[in-house]
């Protein structure tokens, strides 16, 4: 048996079991995504106070057996939490965005430290200063970026020379940018073209290192077309729709 203390993480999906369990899907700062059975935690407000909200950063204890199929949640704690996000609309709409890409994006018991931190600091920025959509764009790069399938943009993906000024594409199986010559030649219905100044925006933003700094990118042309281009990379990656992106969509309808 093999058991863990104050573990950091995070909740990534929560599901009722039984009477009073629940399995949680967790990200934990030094073991990745887990899924786990915490056996009472809807009656026990001792072992689990509010550690398994959303948008909290909990200390947990648990315990695992070899060939288990998920571990055993023992204790959670809350140390840090953004739960005020529930309260608003857009801001939980675009904290469940990124939870859910790093749940079905990220791989089983795989540790990032990198990527938990980039997950909890979109949560304070939420928080702080409500939902940027330069941030986001950020985010969305720097976590393909930590997955190792960063988006190509300066050259072709296809075949690997300079995209050039014109007749540039955007192929999501190709991984990004590719040339008029190699678009052609693609069969796949997402080929689409795509503007110098969306990529240029691509580009500014993917070269940020600080969710923060994403706030520069709302002065740049080119902003829509490239939320539309990391969708579709997005969707090709996850390969099915993401619930919190329809979401989000029905909100931009609304206003």
């Amino acid at each position: 048996m093999r058991t863990i203390e104050d573990e950091p993480a995070l909740v990534l999906r929560r599901t009722e079991y039984g009477e009073s369990d629940l399995v949680v899907g967790l990200y934990g700062r030094s073991l990745g995504k887990i899924t786990a059975l915490a056996r009472g935690a809807r009656k026990s407000r001792k072992r689990f106070a509010a550690g398994l909200g959303l948008f909290t950063v909990s200390e947990l204890q648990l315990q695992t057996r070899p060939k288990a199929s998920m571990w055993t949640l023992l204790a959670a704690q809350p140390k840090q939490s953004y739960a005020q996000l529930a309260h608003d609309v857009a801001g939980m709409a675009h904290g469940s965005y990124g939870t859910e890409l790093v749940r079905e994006l990220s791989a089983t018991e795989h540790a990032d430290p990198a990527l938990f931190d980039l997950l909890v600091a979109l949560y304070k920025g939420l928080a702080d200063v409500g939902p940027k959509v330069g941030r986001l764009r950020v985010f969305e790069l720097r976590l393909l970026s930590a997955l190792g399938v960063a988006p190509v943009l300066s050259v072709c993906g296809a075949c690997g020379n300079s995209a050039g000024d014109q007749g540039m594409h955007w192929a999501p199986e190709k991984g990004g940018v590719v040339c008029e010559r190699c678009a052609a030649h693609e069969l796949t219905s997402g080929v689409r073209p795509i503007s110098a100044e969306a990529i240029d925006y691509l580009i500014t933003a993917q070269a940020l290192l600080q969710l923060v700094s994403g706030d520069a990118l709302d002065a740049l042309p080119g902003a829509v077309e490239a939320r539309q281009a990391m969708l579709s990379l997005l969707y090709w990656h996850v390969g099915k729709p993401l619930k919190s992106v329809e979401f989000i969509a029905k909100l931009r309808n609304k206003e």
